[in-house]
C-alpha cells in the first residue's frame, strides 16, 4: 500500500492544518509494474512474425491479380493495417507527385508518403484494368475507393485475412504463423532496419506515436547489428 505523509503545522498561522496527502511510491509495487512491462514486451516479441526476403518474393510471385498485387505491395511498403487499406480513396493517390496520403487508426499518426516506381506501376496497371472492366459493362468507373471489393464497398479485414490465410499464403508456402495480414507491417519495419534505416525514420514511416512500439523491432533484426558490431570490434584489441 502507498505510504501517506503525516500532517504538518503551518508556521505562519500557528494553527495545525492538514497537509496535502502525498503518495510515496512503494518499491514493491514499482518493481512489480516493471516486471509486468518486461513480461508484456517479451510476449509481444514472441507474437511478432515477419517475412524473410525469400518468403516475401514467393508471396508476391504467387499473385496474378493486378488489384491484389497493387494492394499488398502498397500495404507492405507503407505498413498499413488491414482496416487502413479500406480507408484509401483514389484521391489519396497523387499520380503526378507519386505520393500517397496514408490514413492511420488506433492512435497512429497519418502522413504523406513518397511512393516507389514499382508501386506506382502496379497501381496504374490496376486502375487501367478497372477502367476497362467498367467500360465492358457500359458504365464509368466512378467508385471513389482505391481498393473496393466486388460489391463496390471498402475491402474488409476478413477478405484480406482470407487472401493471406487461404490463398496467397498457401500458394507461397508461407509458415502457418505468418499467414496473417499484419505480418506485412512487421516485415516492412524489419526490412527497413535491415537496410540501415534508423529508429526515428521507421517510427515516422509507420506512424508510431510512441517510439517504444518501434524499438521492439530492433530486437528482431540482426543484419545491421552484426555490421556495426564487426566495424566496432575491428577497432578494438584483438588476439
Amino acid at each position: 500500500m502507498p505510504k501517506i505523509a503525516k500532517k504538518t503545522n503551518t508556521a505562519a498561522s500557528g494553527r495545525a492544518k492538514p497537509a496535502a496527502l502525498r503518495l510515496v511510491p512503494n518499491e514493491g509495487e514499482q518493481g512489480e509494474k516493471t516486471r509486468d512491462r518486461k513480461a508484456d514486451r517479451a510476449r509481444r516479441m514472441e507474437r511478432l512474425k515477419f517475412l524473410t526476403v525469400d518468403e516475401w518474393r514467393r508471396f508476391f510471385a504467387a499473385m496474378e491479380s493486378r488489384r491484389d498485387r497493387a494492394l499488398f505491395l502498397i500495404a507492405y511498403r507503407h505498413g498499413l493495417r488491414a482496416s487502413e487499406v479500406g480507408l484509401l480513396h483514389r484521391t489519396d493517390f497523387d499520380e503526378k507527385q507519386h505520393r500517397l496520403n496514408v490514413h492511420r487508426l488506433k492512435g497512429s499518426l497519418p502522413g504523406v508518403h513518397k511512393m516507389q516506381a514499382d508501386e506506382v506501376k502496379a497501381l496504374k496497371e490496376y486502375l487501367r484494368e478497372r477502367k476497362r472492366q467498367a467500360e465492358k459493362k457500359g458504365v464509368d468507373d466512378v467508385n471513389p475507393l482505391l481498393f473496393p471489393d466486388r460489391y463496390g464497398n471498402a475491402i474488409s479485414r476478413f477478405a484480406l485475412d482470407w487472401l493471406m490465410r487461404r490463398n496467397y499464403g498457401v500458394k507461397a508456402d508461407l509458415p502457418t504463423e505468418k499467414r496473417h495480414f499484419h505480418v506485412l507491417k512487421h516485415s516492412i519495419a524489419v526490412h527497413l532496419l535491415d537496410a540501415g534505416a534508423d529508429l526515428r525514420f521507421v517510427q515516422d514511416w509507420l506512424g508510431h506515436a510512441d517510439i517504444g512500439n518501434t524499438v521492439i523491432y530492433a530486437t528482431l533484426t540482426s543484419k545491421t547489428r552484426d555490421e556495426k558490431a564487426r566495424a566496432l570490434f575491428m577497432k578494438m584489441p584483438r588476439l
